[in-house]
């Protein structure tokens, strides 16, 4: 059961495609969703003048540069979640990109599911490396919304890479509420002859088909 969501709401990169997911997905599980954004500070202390009053007073205009960035970007969110009913929570997150990236995969272990935007290979900004930050070290679930989706998100048709190991195992249990709400399934194995047939593809159909789960297919 999906009770408690966080989404991490990118500063840099469109917001849409991920607020819309989030917000949507709150709403179907009736959930509570809790937005992060995270404004980075870029300041350059090797350019800063002379003299620590300059440099605090810099790193300080900074600060508060970063911190209305995130507000920004929070305020976007604030109207779709608002609009939409569910219950929302909003948390601005300011500093380098090494110890925010830190910040926001700890928080990340509180909640039953993080949401975040699926990275852009060829982009060189801080926004896009935080998603495969929270992947790494949240130690929970995370789904990584792709940067072209649009609309609100219904996993109808959900594909599992199945080897009968404890990780897959982990990720089986963490995918539960989105295989109950499944039209179709379809498990993908890559040298399936090597897997016991107790933990096969073929015995995890027959054992969901017999708790009523969407009928699977596998290749």
């Amino acid at each position: 059961m999906l009770r408690d969501l966080l989404v991490h709401i990118p500063s840099e990169r469109p917001l849409r495609p991920v607020v819309d997911a989030a917000v949507s997905l709150a709403m179907t599980h009736t959930a509570h969703l809790d937005a992060a954004s995270i404004g980075f500070e870029y300041t350059n202390v090797d350019l800063a003048p002379d003299g620590g009053a300059a440099l605090a007073a810099l790193l300080e205009i900074e600060q508060e540069r970063a911190l209305a960035r995130a507000n920004a970007t929070l305020a976007a969110f604030e109207t779709e979640a608002r609009n939409a009913g569910i219950s929302y929570g909003l948390q601005p997150l300011t500093g380098a990109s090494a110890e925010v990236a830190i910040t926001v995969s700890a928080l990340a272990r509180l909640y039953d599911l993080t949401i975040a935007l699926q990275p852009e290979a060829g982009r060189d900004m801080f926004d896009n490396t935080i998603p495969q930050e929270i992947l790494f070290q949240s130690g929970g679930p995370v789904l990584l919304i792709p940067y072209t989706h649009k609309g609100p998100f219904e996993p109808k048709h959900i594909g599992i890479a199945w080897d009968g190991s404890r990780l897959a195992a982990r990720a089986l249990r963490d995918a539960a509420p989105f295989l109950a709400r499944a039209h179709a399934i379809t498990i993908i194995t890559v040298n399936a002859a090597e897997i016991p047939a107790e933990i096969s593809a073929a015995t995890l159909s027959r054992i969901w088909q017999g708790e009523g789960l969407p009928r699977a297919l596998w290749t």
